[in-house]
C-alpha cells in the first residue's frame, strides 16, 4: 500500500511541473525540489524504474515549448536592436552639429570680448591649458638632464639643421702663432660618473688624381698619373681638470720610402703627427711636450684641412718626385721638444685684439725621430698679433745647428731663418702674404759658401656665399739660393729660381663637411737649362670629422 502511495506522489508533482507555464519556470530564482522520500523506505529497483520513464517524457514536452519561447524571443531583439542603433545615429548627428554650432558661435564673442580687454589674453585661448607631467615624462625628462651632464658638448661645436658647416666670411688660410689641432667629435664626458677624462675625436681623409704634363724631353716627368692618398688622419684630444691633457694623432697617409730607386711609386706608413701632452695652468700659458709643428712659417700652421689649394706653395715644400728637378723646400715641419704658448688679450676682450705667441726648443732634426744629432738644439719663436679671424700679422725666426753624416766622417751645418706674413679675411674674400728667408752655412767647408733661400707668396680666394664655391688664384715664387758668399758669379746658383701660379676652384658644401678641390698650377723655370714642360693638374675630395 505504501508503495502505491509513494508512486501516486511521484506522478502528482511530474504533472504539477508540466503545467506550470515556461516564464514562471525561467523567472524562478531557486530550482524546484522534488517531494521527500523516506529514507527508511525501502524502494523497489523496479517501480523507480516505471516511474522515472514518465518523468522524463514530461520534462522533455516541457523543454520544447520553453526552446521556441527563447528563439522568438532571441527574434525579436534583432530588429529592436537595430532600431534603436539607427535611431540613435539619426539623433547623435544633429545633436553634435547643434554642440559644434552652439560652440562656435559661442566662441567668437568670447574672443571679441578678450580681444577687447586685453589683446595679449586673447591669445591665450587658443593655446592648451597647462597638464601636469607624468611620471613618466619626469623620469625621461630627469635622464635627458643626467645625459646632458655627462656628455657635455660645448655650444660651439654643435651645428643645427639650419646652420652651415663653416662660416662663409672665415678665411680658411689664418693661422695665429701656433698650431691647434681640431677635433669636431665628443665621444666621452663621463665627468659625473667618477671618470675626469673628456675626449674628443676629428680628423680628414683627403684623396684624388693627379696629371702632369709630359715632358718631351724627360722621360722622368708626367709619366706616372694615378690615384693618391694624400692624408687620412685621425686626431685624439683628452683633456682633464687643471688644464692638463694630451693631442695625439696618426697619419696613414704618410709617405715612408720609395718601392726603387728608378720608381716614383712610395710607399705609404702609419706614422705620427702631432702627439705631445699638455699642460695650461693659465689662459695665457700653456706647455707642450712632444712632437708639435714648430712655430715658424704660417704656411706650416694652418690645417691641411683648412689650405685653400691642396699642396702648399712651392717655397715651404719644394719640388717633390716627379713634379720636376727635386728642390728641397723651407718647411721647418714637425720637430720633438718642449714648447710655450699662448694668447693674451690687449683690451681685455675675447673678441678685439689679440697678442698670440710660441718659444720651442727643439732637437731640430724633424719628426719621428728622437734624441738629437748632436748636443745642440734647435730655437724657434714666434709672434702673432691678430683680431678675431680679420686680420693678422705676424713674423718669426729660429736657429738650429745640425750634424750630418756617420762618424767620424760628420759634418756640422748651421741653419737660420725669418718670415713675415699678414692675413685678413672678410664677407667671404681672404688674402695671404708670406716672405720666408733660410741661410745655410757650413763652416768646416771653405768651399762651400753660404748660401741664402728666398720665397714668397699672395693668395686671393673669395667664397661666394649661396651655394660654396670659392675661386682662388696663387702667385709663389722660390728661389733656393738667391744669394751666395762665393766669390764671382756662379751659374749653379742662378738656375734655380721658380715661379709658379696656381688656379684653384674650390666646392665648401654648406651643410656637409665635404669639400672639393681642383687646382691648375703653370710651372715656370727662370733657367732655360731646367726648363720643363710640367705643368700640374690636382683633384682632390676630403671628407672631414
Amino acid at each position: 500500500m505504501m508503495v502505491r502511495i509513494t508512486c501516486w506522489s511521484a506522478l502528482l508533482t511530474v504533472a504539477l511541473l508540466a503545467s506550470t507555464p515556461a516564464w514562471a519556470q525561467a523567472e524562478d530564482e531557486e530550482p524546484a525540489v522534488p517531494a521527500e522520500v523516506d529514507e527508511t523506505t525501502e524502494d523497489d529497483p523496479a517501480e523507480e524504474g516505471e516511474a522515472e520513464g514518465p518523468r522524463r517524457e514530461a520534462e522533455e514536452e516541457a523543454e520544447g515549448p520553453r526552446r521556441e519561447a527563447d528563439e522568438e524571443d532571441e527574434d525579436a531583439e534583432g530588429p529592436r536592436r537595430e532600431a534603436a542603433d539607427e535611431e540613435d545615429e539619426d539623433a547623435e548627428g544633429p545633436r553634435r552639429e547643434a554642440a559644434d554650432e552652439e560652440d562656435e558661435d559661442a566662441e567668437g564673442p568670447r574672443r571679441e570680448a578678450a580681444d577687447e580687454e586685453d589683446p595679449e589674453e586673447a591669445d591665450d585661448l587658443d593655446e592648451p591649458a597647462d597638464v601636469e607631467p607624468t611620471d613618466d615624462e619626469l623620469v625621461d625628462d630627469e635622464l635627458a638632464d643626467d645625459e646632458e651632464a655627462i656628455v657635455d658638448v660645448p655650444a660651439e661645436r654643435l651645428v643645427e639643421d639650419d646652420e652651415p658647416f663653416h662660416d662663409p666670411q672665415a678665411g680658411f688660410a689664418f693661422a695665429p702663432a701656433y698650431a691647434e689641432p681640431q677635433t669636431g667629435v665628443r665621444v666621452l664626458g663621463n665627468v659625473e660618473d667618477g671618470d675626469p677624462w673628456v675626449l674628443d675625436i676629428g680628423g680628414y681623409i683627403r684623396a684624388g688624381y693627379t696629371y702632369i704634363e709630359a715632358d718631351p724631353d724627360h722621360e722622368l716627368f708626367g709619366r706616372n698619373d694615378g690615384f693618391r692618398l694624400a692624408d687620412a688622419r685621425l686626431v685624439m684630444r683628452g683633456e682633464l681638470d687643471y688644464g692638463l691633457g694630451f693631442i695625439m694623432s696618426l697619419d696613414a697617409g704618410s709617405r715612408l720610402v720609395r718601392t726603387s730607386p728608378d720608381s716614383p711609386v712610395e710607399e705609404l706608413a702609419v706614422r705620427m703627427t702631432d702627439t705631445y701632452a699638455y699642460y695650461a695652468p693659465f689662459d695665457f700659458l700653456e706647455f707642450n711636450l712632444g712632437q708639435f709643428k714648430a712655430p715658424f712659417d704660417v704656411e706650416d700652421l694652418i690645417s691641411t684641412s683648412n689650405l685653400l689649394f691642396i699642396n702648399r706653395s712651392v717655397a715651404n715644400r719644394g719640388v717633390q718626385d716627379v713634379e720636376g728637378f727635386n728642390v728641397q723646400g723651407m718647411s721647418q715641419s714637425r720637430q720633438i721638444g718642449l714648447q710655450a704658448r699662448g694668447q693674451y688679450p690687449i683690451l681685455d676682450d675675447e673678441d678685439g685684439p689679440m697678442v698670440s705667441y710660441a718659444a720651442a726648443v727643439a732637437n731640430g732634426n724633424g719628426p719621428n725621430r728622437s734624441m738629437n744629432e748632436n748636443d745642440r738644439l734647435a730655437y724657434y719663436g714666434r709672434l702673432s698679433f691678430h683680431w678675431g679671424d680679420m686680420i693678422a700679422i705676424g713674423g718669426g725666426a729660429f736657429i738650429n745647428d745640425r750634424t750630418f753624416g756617420d762618424p767620424p766622417n760628420q759634418v756640422d751645418r748651421e741653419t737660420w731663418g725669418w718670415t713675415a706674413d699678414v692675413q685678413a679675411s672678410l664677407y667671404g674674400a681672404s688674402l695671404l702674404a708670406n716672405v720666408v728667408s733660410e741661410t745655410r752655412e757650413v763652416p768646416e767647408l771653405e768651399q762651400d759658401p753660404e748660401t741664402t733661400g728666398l720665397g714668397y707668396q699672395l693668395q686671393l680666394a673669395y667664397e661666394e656665399p649661396y651655394f660654396g664655391f670659392q675661386p682662388a688664384y696663387r702667385f709663389a715664387y722660390y728661389d733656393p739660393t738667391s744669394d751666395h758668399g762665393g766669390e764671382g758669379p756662379d751659374d749653379f746658383f742662378e738656375e734655380q729660381a721658380l715661379t709658379y701660379h696656381t688656379i684653384g676652384l674650390n666646392y665648401n658644401a654648406p651643410y656637409y663637411p665635404l669639400r672639393l678641390m681642383a687646382n691648375y698650377t703653370i710651372t715656370v723655370e727662370e733657367s732655360d737649362a731646367r726648363s720643363l714642360d710640367n705643368d700640374r693638374i690636382d683633384l682632390m675630395v676630403q671628407l672631414q670629422w
